[in-house]
């Protein structure tokens, strides 16, 4: 298991730096050309104003319940600003999907998912923000299962539903883009709960 989590920890660092590297190409003129005259209120870590959308796409390491090994969850995600609470604080509302897969010793799980969700971000200075939000929606399991030693297999589509919830920091690396990172837990009610944890949860966010 060690050896696994170290491997998708190489690979998504690898695909990291590949997503991240144009992103911070494009936004390193744009940071040091523009006046750093933000303030809290309006700061562009709050991503886009109220009545604008926010887009991010976001890579994590998905820890599984036990039998299965850890593996890649990617994520989109589309919010709309919907008002400001308080001259730092803001309510978005929108949703994500997200897909992950998983293996193990003779087994095999993919998810896909579809999650409503709120959020409200804070705005600590000019260009950092902290966020937290709660999600519920569906999701569709595929697990399989291999027999040692035959050819024989049995698999399981179940839909469940999806219940999400997390925090994270929001940097605002340029006007209109931003790095993310979160902490997000993914619980299915499929014969029961399954908890799945993203650990680390890395994005870019635009508006």
């Amino acid at each position: 298991m060690t050896s696994t989590i170290s491997d998708s920890l190489k690979r998504l660092s690898a695909v990291t730096m590949l997503v991240l590297a144009p992103a911070l190409a494009l936004a390193a003129p744009a940071r040091t050309s523009r006046a750093m005259d933000y303030s809290a209120a309006n700061s562009p870590a709050l991503g886009g104003a109220p009545g604008a959308l926010d887009f991010s796409a976001q890579l994590a390491l998905d820890i599984p319940p036990s039998g299965y090994s850890v593996g890649p969850r990617f994520t989109g995600e589309v919010m709309y600003n919907l008002m400001d609470l308080a001259p730092q604080l803001r309510l978005s509302l929108g949703g994500r999907g997200s897909f992950a897969v998983h293996g193990g010793d003779f087994v095999s799980l993919w998810l896909i998912e579809g999650v409503p969700d709120a959020k409200i971000k804070f705005a600590i200075n000019d260009i950092f923000a902290v966020y937290g939000d709660f999600g519920l929606g569906f999701a569709i399991i595929h697990s399989s299962v291999d027999f040692p030693g035959t050819t024989a297999s049995t698999s399981d589509d179940t839909l469940a539903v999806a219940i999400q919830f997390g925090g994270g920091v929001s940097y605002a690396i340029s006007p209109t883009i931003n790095l993310l990172g979160e902490l997000r837990f993914n619980v299915y009610t499929r014969d029961g709960s399954s908890t799945f944890i993203a650990l680390p949860t890395v994005g870019v966010q635009w508006h």
